[in-house]
């Protein structure tokens, strides 16, 4: 992107960044993501948050409110709008802060948060996650028929090959209470075999091998 004149923008999901290389470790001028995995409750779909940063350089030119750490006169650290003169009451028309959503409620969600897990709780999560994912890929393998779609490295996600249409399966698994994955085909025909199950942290062993039962049921 760089040797074209163009900026690098990297996707990534928060809570694996505990875990993983930051996007600005890997050259990226803006980073972006969905913050619902912070804290946020699922709230059927929505309200949720994005989560944007960017280089130094390129702070003033980002959209909407910027919110920094001060101390006040007795050395309490609080939190102001920054950069003010990007603000509407500036810079009228020509303010980048026009740009707002009303999702000021779900970023307090999620401060509050990353504030409660403390600095190493965002590796914790990512740790879990990872651990408790690998598990449920090698319980749900075992079962005859099923195995990984790809070889290629995973976090919490990962995407099963199935002996029986995946939109069956899940429907099957709702009998059980059970959120199977998402079917791939609606995304790419050549996946019509494959299921994507996701697996965070929140997840425990007995869940796992519940679910791997249930699918065993479902595909015999």
């Amino acid at each position: 992107a760089h040797a074209a004149g163009a900026l690098l923008i990297a996707v990534a999901d928060p809570v694996n960044l505990g875990v993983l290389e930051p996007p600005g470790a890997l050259g990226a001028d803006i980073a972006v993501g969905e913050g619902q995995g912070l804290g946020v409750p699922m709230s059927f779909g929505g309200p949720s948050l994005g989560v944007f940063s960017a280089k130094q350089d390129l702070v003033r030119r980002m959209p909407g409110r910027l919110v920094g750490a001060t101390v006040d006169l007795e050395g309490r650290r609080g939190y102001v709008l920054t950069l003010q003169t990007r603000e509407q009451h500036i810079r009228r028309e020509k303010a980048t802060s026009n740009i707002c959503t009303n999702v000021a409620l779900c970023a307090l969600m999620a401060t509050i948060y990353t504030a409660t897990l403390g600095k190493q709780g965002l590796v914790r999560v990512g740790e879990l996650s990872a651990a408790k994912a690998h598990y449920a890929a090698e319980r749900l393998t075992r079962i005859p028929g099923v195995r990984l779609r790809f070889g290629a490295p995973y976090f919490k996600e990962f995407a099963l090959q199935l002996p029986k249409p995946p939109e069956r399966v899940v429907q099957r698994l709702l009998r059980d209470r059970i959120l199977a994955g998402v079917p791939l085909r609606q995304f790419d025909r050549t996946l019509k075999d494959s299921l994507l199950v996701a697996v965070t942290e929140q997840r425990t062993r007995d869940e796992i091998d519940a679910f791997a039962d249930a699918l065993g049921r479902a595909v015999a």
